[in-house]
């Protein structure tokens, strides 16, 4: 008879951070949808809109992958600490979006609408990306209790197999 030797299973999911999951996660269908995005705005938008729309996907997609890059960096951390890198993580993608605007403000070769519409795809499919990997990663809220037994009172279980009295 074969003896096959197994390894202990840890129960439960992994407790490691999401964000490398969540980021590899959302750049697999940005891969995907990008270049669809482009070629769209191409070929309604000539040139000037192809252009506007592959500035687009590359600053969504660098603003939202560098936000989940620095959380994945703070995430040893402990909590406070990790919810101050969050919210500076957050402010400054807050700054990088403010020079963005600053700088493509009066650019004449930049088809806006095309730039904005881009934009707005490319954070469309990377959200539900995130969340997508985020739920099939099955990450606890909280630490489920262990049903520990208590203290066995030995007077009360006299009486009948199911411990009432009578």
């Amino acid at each position: 008879m074969d003896h096959i030797a197994t390894q202990p299973q840890a129960s439960g999911p992994a407790n490691e951070p999401p964000f490398g999951a969540m980021l590899r996660g959302a750049l697999v269908p940005m891969l995907c949808t990008a270049p669809v995005i482009v070629l769209v705005s191409l070929l309604t938008r000539q040139a000037r809109g192809g252009l506007a729309a592959l500035l687009g996907a590359v600053i969504a997609v660098a603003f939202f992958a560098g936000g989940l890059y620095a959380m994945k960096k703070l995430t040893n951390a402990n909590p406070l600490t990790l919810l101050a890198g969050a919210l500076a993580v957050f402010f400054g993608q807050v700054i990088f979006l403010g020079f963005v605007i600053l700088a493509f403000r009066g650019a004449s070769w930049l088809d806006g609408t095309t730039f904005g519409l881009s934009v707005l795809a490319v954070s469309l499919v990377w959200q539900v990306s995130q969340v997508v990997v985020f739920v099939r990663l099955r990450k606890r809220v909280y630490d489920e209790p262990v049903d520990q037994p208590g203290p066995v009172d030995e007077q009360a279980m006299i009486g009948s197999p199911d411990g009432s009295q009578g």
